[in-house]
């Protein structure tokens, strides 16, 4: 069920979470913190910069079937052309095509003035984030639709007790730290993610009843 599926996807929440990507989500923080140097801080920012550039040249970029060869498709692709317009950036979700091979379709990118450390850098970002697209989408939405669900209200007067499917454990953690919100049960040690899901099951109806 949905509810249930919403508290299961650590898998996919770590792909947010990737090991190659702990300089994009960490480098802020520790500069706040006094931890990274101006030139190192300036090098993570033109990286950051030159990325965001190149992923939306690459996503505006549409080439139409004839402007696709028959022979780079044979070779990259092994199959014929697409049918139909795609983006640069679509073609590069696709396992088989490299950013080397995209960038014989549509040019490199500017590069002028860049620091010799980052294309290198710049590619291996954007090929991994191409072929995580697709699944760091939905990661990015089972977050957001979970944030959401963290802040519903769990009553004072829960009887934690009539709630079926609870194991008698959960109960009894639930009932001690008598949580206020739905985020918080699901940080209550002892309680599992299916319990989280059961017990958001159960408030849901309890809002449409009273509704």
């Amino acid at each position: 069920s949905e509810p249930y599926r919403m508290f299961t996807s650590r898998a996919e929440h770590r792909l947010v979470l990737r090991e190659d990507n702990a300089d994009a989500r960490l480098t802020p923080l520790a500069r706040h913190l006094g931890l990274i140097d101006d030139e190192r801080w300036e090098l993570f920012t033109a990286k950051q910069a030159a990325i965001g550039v190149e992923l939306e040249r690459l996503s505006a970029w549409r080439l139409k079937p004839g402007q696709i060869g028959a022979d780079w498709a044979q070779r990259v692709l092994g199959t014929a052309p697409p049918a139909r317009d795609v983006s640069a950036f679509e073609l590069l979700r696709r396992p088989e095509v490299s950013y080397a091979a995209v960038i014989e379709l549509v040019g490199a990118g500017e590069t002028a003035g860049l620091d010799p450390r980052l294309p290198d850098q710049v590619r291996r970002d954007i090929e991994v984030r191409a072929s995580y697209a697709g699944y760091i989408e939905r990661a990015e939405q089972e977050i957001e639709r979970t944030r959401e669900h963290e802040a519903m209200r769990v009553p004072d007067d829960l009887d934690y007790g009539s709630l079926a499917g609870l194991s008698h454990e959960v109960r009894q953690h639930l009932a001690a730290t008598r949580p206020a919100t739905l985020g918080q049960a699901a940080r209550v040690p002892g309680v599992t993610p299916a319990a989280v899901a059961i017990l958001l099951v159960h408030l849901k109806r309890r809002t449409q009843r009273v509704a």
